[in-house]
């Protein structure tokens, strides 16, 4: 594995300590410059404090290293509500992530990521190879759109092919290939900051942001993960603010990563109509 060539500051994760350098950032959310969509799914706090929120940025990575978010189409703590309905919103179109550092575009193969995706089981840990990968990636400063081409249709990754339990569930990971460890400069919610400059703690639906996460938070566990090398750690280790030193993140709490799909609607993706028993057989 490459080692780092700048400093490092130790924070805890949930099961051990890893090293990268964190700070504390300002960013407006992308407003009236997305992509035309049915409908999203992320899982990060904004906090508007009064139009902007605070992000963490992390780096410091290792060649090879992979961090993920898992997203479930239907989950009510991605705060979409029926907007990604499970049953109609199965076409994978945009990730989204935010990086704070942005060389990629500057020194091309230095900072390079590769971004893949794969169906998930409950624990945020892949099921079988990756259907989509970008293959090199070069990012840019601040919020980048990622297209998903060609499009990919999820309901493979379907919990069940039962259309009542049918919730698709994937893993989006991105693993750093570049030859430069220190960035990218991944974007992760910020509560310290916020909480400590004041800001009134709500999200940018306006469900009440409670902190520390998970356990006193309306999620039920976290879904951003650090996963190592080759996936060495599965289930993934969370992390921590980056102001929380606290055993266990007891103060403030894991943060996510600033991580957005966007997902295309109308049934599932195929030329023509389809019962459930014709996907499973497409996607067996």
């Amino acid at each position: 594995m490459k080692a780092c060539l700048v400093p490092v500051l130790l924070i805890m994760l949930a099961a051990s300590t890893f090293a990268f350098e964190k700070k504390a950032y300002t960013m407006r959310d992308d407003f009236g410059s997305e992509p035309i969509h049915d409908c999203y799914m992320n899982y990060f706090y904004y906090i508007p404090c009064p139009t902007y929120s605070w992000f963490w940025g992390f780096h410091g990575w290792s060649q090879g290293e992979v961090i993920g978010t898992m997203f479930q189409v239907g989950d009510v703590s991605m705060f979409t509500g029926s907007a990604c309905d499970p049953y109609m919103c199965f076409r994978l179109e945009t990730i989204r992530i935010l990086d704070f550092a942005g060389y990629g575009t500057i020194y091309p193969g230095m900072f390079t990521v590769e971004f893949d995706v794969y169906c998930a089981d409950e624990e945020g840990c892949p099921i079988g190879e990756a259907f989509w990968s970008s293959g090199p990636y070069e990012t840019g400063y601040a919020w980048n759109y990622v297209e998903v081409e060609p499009n990919q249709c999820l309901p493979h990754c379907a919990i069940e092919f039962d259309p009542s339990i049918s919730y698709p569930r994937i893993l989006v990971t991105a693993t750093m290939i570049g030859t430069h460890c220190d960035y990218p400069q991944w974007g992760f919610d910020n509560i310290s900051t916020a909480v400590l400059g004041g800001c009134e703690l709500h999200d940018y639906s306006c469900l009440t942001a409670l902190y520390p996460r998970p356990y006193s938070s309306h999620y039920g566990t976290i879904y951003s993960g650090y996963y190592g090398v080759n996936f060495e750690y599965c289930p993934p280790q969370w992390f921590c603010d980056g102001r929380d030193t606290s055993a266990g993140c007891g103060l403030y709490g894991y943060v996510e990563a600033a991580w957005r799909v966007y997902l295309g609607c109308g049934g599932p993706c195929a030329a023509e109509a389809s019962t459930w028993g014709n996907i499973k057989t497409m996607y067996r």
